[in-house]
């Protein structure tokens, strides 16, 4: 059955394998003040709406950032409704008197309700995948901005990519396996 879509980091009230036993909304202001405290805090992705920049299993680097330091195309990660959320930012506010931003995941249809200043919680710094480290970028190139089309249509696709994601770094496809002549 392929995977069902959510916040990268929030699955009902198992935020964290590590903090399972913890309310999730005790999880989010562990994780806040972890960012703040330490500098940065690295964690899990779950989840599949930022396939194909994120994947489940990869560990993310989240590092503190000041709301006004972001970006269009920055991945944030923020804490709503003692759920962490990682989603790319897609608008920032004009009016500074009220900034806010608006995120997506990268294979969702619809934009997240606007983000305020406080939920902000940091930015991912560097993604590993594997135990190698996976560049943090926009969809630049058409094949990615196509690939991305498909994932946000179908939950069907999105399994399947992720599955011969998995069979290509385990080598299944590599020089001399028994998919070559």
């Amino acid at each position: 059955m392929p995977p069902r879509t959510e916040g990268l980091l929030a699955q009902g009230r198992r935020t964290m394998s590590g903090l399972s036993q913890v309310s999730s909304g005790t999880a989010c202001r562990l994780v806040g003040e972890s960012v703040h405290m330490c500098g940065g805090i690295r964690l899990p992705a779950v989840g599949t709406s930022m396939v194909p920049a994120i994947h489940p299993g990869d560990v993310l680097s989240i590092q503190p950032v000041d709301p006004k330091e972001v970006s269009l195309g920055d991945i944030v990660v923020y804490a709503r409704e003692q759920v962490l959320v990682v989603h790319r930012i897609v608008q920032t506010s004009a009016d500074s008197s009220e900034p806010y931003l608006v995120t997506r995941g990268d294979r969702l249809l619809r934009d997240d309700a606007p983000i305020l200043p406080g939920e902000l919680l940091g930015r991912v710094a560097s993604i590993e995948r594997k135990n190698r480290r996976v560049s943090v970028r926009q969809v630049s190139n058409r094949a990615e901005q196509v690939l991305c089309l498909l994932l946000r249509r179908s939950e069907r696709a999105t399994y399947l990519f992720l599955r011969a994601n998995e069979l290509w770094r385990s080598g299944l496809f590599s020089k001399g396996s028994v998919w070559q002549a």
